[in-house]
């Protein structure tokens, strides 16, 4: 299969991939793939109207697959931060870097 660039020009899906593979090099993000994209789409179209416009946007038939594997979900720990603050401010009976059990 081919597809025609903006000058109705055929391009090959071997020129495609390495005109990808250049702009990728060129931007320093090697790490970004197609799945990468599709991902980003469906998040920011979520975030902005649902899952269900997600799912069309990339031709799902089921929320539940976009949900699942496309859509990134928050990352949210809890607030242990006192925890922590407490773990600086009184030295262990046991000596420096002892732990009490």
């Amino acid at each position: 299969m081919s597809r025609r660039n903006r000058a109705q020009v055929r391009l090959s899906p071997n020129n495609v991939r390495r005109q990808w593979r250049q702009a990728r090099a060129e931007a320093d993000l090697d790490w970004v793939t197609p799945h990468t994209f599709r991902r980003t789409v469906a998040t920011l179209t979520k975030e902005e109207i649902d899952t269900k416009s997600a799912a069309a946007q990339l031709g799902h038939s089921s929320e539940e697959v976009t949900d699942t594997y496309y859509i990134a979900k928050p990352v949210q720990v809890p607030d242990v931060s006192g925890i922590l603050e407490r773990l600086g401010s009184h030295p262990s009976p046991r000596g420096p870097g002892k732990v009490v059990r």
